[in-house]
Formats: C-alpha cells, sequence, structure tokens
C-alpha cells in the first residue's frame, strides 16, 4: 500500500486486458474507510485490515466487476455499492447492496458525492470527496484517464455508452470543484494528478472539443 495523502492509500498495482494499468484506493474516514474500484487482487488485503478495514466498497461501472469482489466482502464485510445499471453486470458475481439511481447527483455514506456520469457505459458514475485535510478528490474510473501521460476517453457502445451523455457528463464535470483527479485505470504509467481549478476546465474543454470531432467525423 501506498500513502498518497494523510487519509488516502494506493493499492499495488495490477494488469487488467494485459494493457491496463489498474489500482484501488483506500480512503480513510471517521464513519469506515471506503474502497475504491476493483483491486483485483488480496495481497494487499492485510495491510487494508491494519488500516482498519472496508465499510464501503464503490465501483464506477460495469468494467470493474470480477472474480475478487466478493472476496473483498467476505474479509471486510463491506458495502458494495455502484449505480443501479450495473445489476445484470453481477449477476454472476454477488449482487450490491446499495445500488444508486439518481439522473443527478447524490450524497452517500461518510461524504462520498455520487455523480452519474454516462457515457463511457450507461452505468458510469464518479465520486467526489472533500477531504478534512484540503483537498476535494474526483474518482472519476475511466470516464477519463490518461493513455501515455495525455487525457482520454473512450465510449462503449455494448455496455450502453453513447457520445451524447458522455458530452454532457464531461460539461457536468466541469462544473465541479476538484483539486486532485484519481482514475480507475490508466494506459502507461498511472498518475495521480492535482489540478487547479483553469486546469481542470482545460482538460474537459480539449476532451469536449476531441469529443465534437469524433462524433462530427463518425
Amino acid at each position: 500500500m501506498r500513502r498518497l495523502y494523510p487519509d488516502l492509500w494506493q493499492t499495488a498495482q495490477q494488469k487488467q486486458f494485459s494493457t491496463l494499468t489498474v489500482h484501488a484506493y483506500l480512503l480513510d474516514r471517521p464513519v469506515g474507510n471506503a474502497l475504491f474500484y476493483n483491486p483485483r487482487s488480496s495481497g494487499d488485503f492485510a495491510a487494508v485490515a491494519d488500516l482498519g478495514g472496508i465499510t464501503h466498497h464503490y465501483l464506477s461501472h460495469c468494467h470493474e466487476v470480477g472474480d475478487g469482489l466478493p472476496g473483498v466482502a467476505e474479509r471486510f464485510d463491506s458495502k458494495l455499492c455502484c449505480h443501479a445499471g450495473m445489476e445484470p453486470y453481477l449477476a454472476n458475481t454477488m449482487p450490491a447492496d446499495v445500488y444508486f439511481d439518481s439522473p443527478d447527483r447524490e450524497l452517500h455514506a461518510g461524504g462520498v458525492e455520487v455523480i452519474h456520469t454516462p457515457g463511457h457505459t450507461d452505468n458510469s458514475v464518479c465520486y467526489r470527496y472533500r477531504s478534512p485535510h484540503g483537498r476535494t478528490y474526483l474518482f472519476p474510473g475511466d470516464t477519463l484517464y490518461l493513455d501515455h501521460g495525455e487525457w482520454a476517453t473512450l465510449v462503449v457502445s455494448q455496455d450502453g455508452g453513447n457520445r451524447r451523455d458522455l458530452a454532457r457528463s464531461l460539461a457536468l464535470l466541469r462544473t465541479l470543484d476538484v483539486d486532485v483527479i484519481i482514475c480507475s485505470v490508466s494506459i502507461g504509467d498511472m498518475k495521480i494528478v492535482e489540478v487547479t481549478r483553469p486546469e481542470w476546465w482545460r482538460i474537459i474543454d480539449d476532451l469536449m472539443r476531441r469529443l465534437a470531432i469524433s462524433n462530427h467525423q463518425a
């Protein structure tokens, strides 16, 4: 486990689909720790237990479903949380304890803000948390991600994704106060990116511009 901030830890690097670098993130909260994304390994479970375990396990979308999810729940008695649209994807793994169904935003346990951001898939959500240590963390899943250091997006139409929804979701994300971007995957090295508000606007504006160009060319 790597400590990123006073209340945030990163699990060991794993690979998905042989090309994606993935990590999960443990958030230390007074009401109980939260795990974001699928760690895809039990290798850090002892360290997680030493840090107080997990009360809530948040998934950002259906591509994080995997055999390791029941192991997290069994070891830590944690509640699995995700968008309601993920229910069929979990049918052969385990049901979630909490399904989010707000069309926009809702506030969950311990101040985790759930933001519905369809586009990559139709069940994608981002999570935002205002740390008492001064930074606001955004966990966007892979609604946006780094591809060899460059910001990128991807629409997966077979899982309900579409460009129009993604454009709307990016526009919504642009309105948020964000200090740290913590994605679920990257192509190449994973980076935790700190941003000022103008930098955040530029990231989103560039993604929206490229999305509009690809939509025009499609």
